[in-house]
């Protein structure tokens, strides 16, 4: 009877997770929550490099932020930073700067980009090759390619100025001059980013529907006019995207001119991120580079979401 009773039980054990399994579908639990799974570890990333971060942040934005031995200590002081930075002159310049650079460069990436692709884009031979090489600068390290220009700005030893010589011209002082310093290190930035830009814009005008290109030569149309009233409209989606994704990445440019000048000479190069740099790591006011920051991002998420809102509205709204 001892036997038959220890043989029921062990039956019994191995019936239990089988009425589990049967009770849940028969999947088991990972494959229940899969889809979890799945995300969870990005989950995790945004967590711990976004969201706590940001919480640190409009923390210190709201205090002053002392460092002691062992840790730190923040004091609550209101609003006191935000209006701080609101009066101070070096943010000031360090806006008008920022919408410089971005201007500048935004301007001149997306128009040099467009141009590239449309010329690749032609019956061009090589134009595999070119587009190989075009995008070369996109995989440099922004550092290694501020370093380079740095060396060819450089102005005894420079290549610049060598081939300015050559030409009997005088050199030119290419960062160490307030005047021209900044336009100097766009063009780093505008050489190094056009390729982006026209790589989307390359393989956006290689994907557009021939029909109206065959129906514009019919009608005889010249190439400004099918480039104006065809390809530019079909065109607007992807390039309205690019100005966007532009926008932002020049807003936040910082190490080209962190490293090519340090936003010399002088503060004639003081963006916005290297201001909010400076005042955190240089000058260790943590709570009003925090609220510097906090008010960047706002500008930039409410700048971002006007623009999208406006611009993409024709492409949204539906058909009549």
């Amino acid at each position: 009877m001892a036997t038959i009773g220890t043989s029921l039980e062990t039956e019994e054990r191995e019936l239990e997770p089988r009425d589990a399994m049967a009770a849940s579908g028969g999947i088991p639990w990972w494959e229940r929550n899969l889809a979890w799974l799945l995300v969870a570890p990005t989950i995790v990333l945004l967590i711990v490099f976004a969201i706590v971060p940001t919480i640190m942040l409009v923390r210190f934005a709201f205090s002053q932020v002392l460092l002691q031995r062992g840790g730190i200590k923040t004091v609550g002081v209101g609003f006191d930073n935000f209006a701080r930075a609101l009066q101070d002159p070096l943010v000031h310049d360090a806006v008008g700067i920022t919408l410089r650079w971005v201007v500048v460069v935004t301007t001149l990436e997306v128009l040099l980009g467009l141009g590239l692709a449309l010329l690749l884009a032609g019956n061009v031979r090589g134009r595999g090759i070119f587009a190989s090489l075009l995008i070369i600068p996109i995989i440099m390290p922004p550092v290694a390619v501020s370093v380079a220009w740095l060396f060819a700005y450089d102005y005894t030893f420079g290549i610049f100025n060598y081939l300015l010589e050559q030409v009997g011209l005088a050199p030119v002082r290419w960062l160490s001059d307030p005047a021209i310093a900044l336009y100097s290190m766009m063009a780093v930035d505008v050489w190094q980013a056009t390729p982006f830009v026209f790589l989307l814009l390359y393989a956006a005008i290689l994907s557009l529907p021939r029909d109206p290109y065959e129906a514009a030569a019919i009608d005889g149309a010249g190439r400004w006019h099918v480039f104006r009233t065809v390809t530019l409209p079909l065109l607007g989606p992807v390039l309205l995207v690019v100005v966007l994704l532009r926008f932002i990445d020049a807003a936040r440019a910082f190490d080209k001119i962190y490293v090519m000048t340090r936003g010399g000479p002088g503060t004639s190069a003081y963006t916005m991120t290297l201001t909010i740099y400076n005042e955190a790591f240089a000058k260790f006011d943590f709570g009003y580079a925090s609220a510097l920051s906090f008010l960047f991002q706002i500008v930039m998420i409410v700048v971002g979401t006007i623009y999208v809102k406006r611009a993409l509205a024709d492409y949204s709204a539906p058909a009549e």
